[in-house]
């Protein structure tokens, strides 16, 4: 077993592992090249851009695209000495053309499916500009919450991504899965939790069928450790009431967990936001075993998770606007506050990712700063 394995083990069973184990979940293109010292496709939303960009040059330009972004994330997981590795979020959707320098079509002009892609230079970023719909009410979102709730969970493969890094490198590194649920934020899908709750349910109750079967697949691939949960919640609290996420949202994440524990896996729950208020539902005993994405500004603090749930396993707590704008200094003394507040139960990374224009020198304070954590 390598050293990445038996630090993730330890960290789950609650010893103390060699060093602190460090990962990060997603890492921006342009941050990754400064680290590389080449261009180099790795995550962030700009790597949908780029790979928009490749579809618009054939089918061999993007297989060979496909190609780089593999090559570059294992080296960039290898440079950093990360302990898991995480897989890009790739976007699945082939272009239908492309309108200018930075917006792309994708789907049917001529039906409603369509949607507008657009980059910002600036920022890094590629978000919706335009769809034929937009969900911004109960009636948008209702034929896609009935459809969702009618659909065939149908029978989930491993991703050709993850296949390969089993195959090619998963005796050096724990690969993480995934298996997400959750209702769309978006002001449409959020009306109908107060309107049509019972819909909702229906829609989610899908959504957990499939997750199950995709954890199952998981499991027999050799997948120990699943990156699932599913962002609901903003700085102020959740997007829906605690009766909603008792009611609805907290029995099916328990299906997915109850589901993890009898495969043997870890399952993480991931969700930016101030959790609090529902957070006895999701990390007491029984529940999930990691919480990723605590939002330390939101007030998600290592040192109060601890105190209220001894057992969890904490992932990610440094700002990432401390990363991308703070001093070095600054991001050692966060992560010091993370390690005083969680050991051994932790495992170090950001918030939430490496974003674009967070400097080198910050992103190797955090990491050298964990490594050299001694209790």
């Amino acid at each position: 077993m390598s050293r990445h394995h038996e630090r993730i083990e330890a960290v789950f069973a609650g010893e103390r592992p060699d060093r602190v184990p460090i990962c990060e979940q997603a890492f921006a293109s342009s941050t990754a090249s400064e680290l590389l010292g080449r261009e180099a496709h790795t995550g962030g939303t700009e790597l949908h851009y780029r790979e928009s960009l490749a579809w618009m040059q054939g089918e061999q330009a993007h297989a060979e695209f496909v190609e780089h972004v593999y090559q570059d994330v294992v080296e960039l997981h290898r440079l950093l000495d990360l302990d898991i590795l995480f897989l890009p979020w790739r976007f699945a959707a082939k272009p239908t053309r492309q309108l200018d320098e930075c917006r792309f079509l994708y789907g049917d002009p001529e039906g409603n499916s369509w949607s507008v892609y657009q980059y910002d230079p600036h920022s890094h970023t590629f978000g919706l500009a335009d769809a034929a719909c937009m969900y911004r009410t109960f009636e948008e979102a209702e034929p896609a919450l009935r459809a969702g709730a009618e659909a065939d969970p149908g029978q989930p493969v491993l991703s050709e991504f993850a296949a390969r890094a089993l195959r090619e490198v998963g005796d050096e590194f724990p690969v993480a899965g995934g298996c997400c649920i959750a209702v769309p934020m978006k002001t449409g899908f959020m009306e109908a939790v107060a309107l049509d709750p019972g819909l909702v349910a229906a829609y989610l109750d899908v959504q957990v069928e499939r997750g199950i079967r995709q954890l199952e697949v998981e499991h027999a691939a050799g997948i120990r450790l699943i990156n699932g949960g599913g962002d609901f919640a903003f700085n102020a609290g959740p997007a829906y009431s605690p009766a909603f996420f008792r009611e609805v949202m907290a029995p099916r994440w328990k299906r997915l967990f109850d589901r993890s524990r009898e495969l043997d896996l870890w399952y993480v729950m991931r969700s930016d936001g101030n959790l609090w208020s529902v957070a006895d539902g999701l990390f007491g005993p029984g529940l999930a075993h990691a919480y990723y994405e605590c939002d330390v500004d939101a007030g998600m603090r290592f040192a109060k998770l601890r105190e209220a749930y001894p057992e969890l396993v904490l992932m990610g707590n440094v700002s990432c606007g401390l990363l991308a704008t703070g001093t070095p200094d600054q991001v050692r003394e966060a992560m010091q506050e993370c390690l005083r507040g969680a050991y051994p139960r932790i495992i170090a990374a950001s918030a939430n990712a490496i974003l674009a224009g967070t400097p080198p020198e910050n992103i190797l304070a955090l990491y050298e700063t964990a490594k050299a954590w001694r209790s």
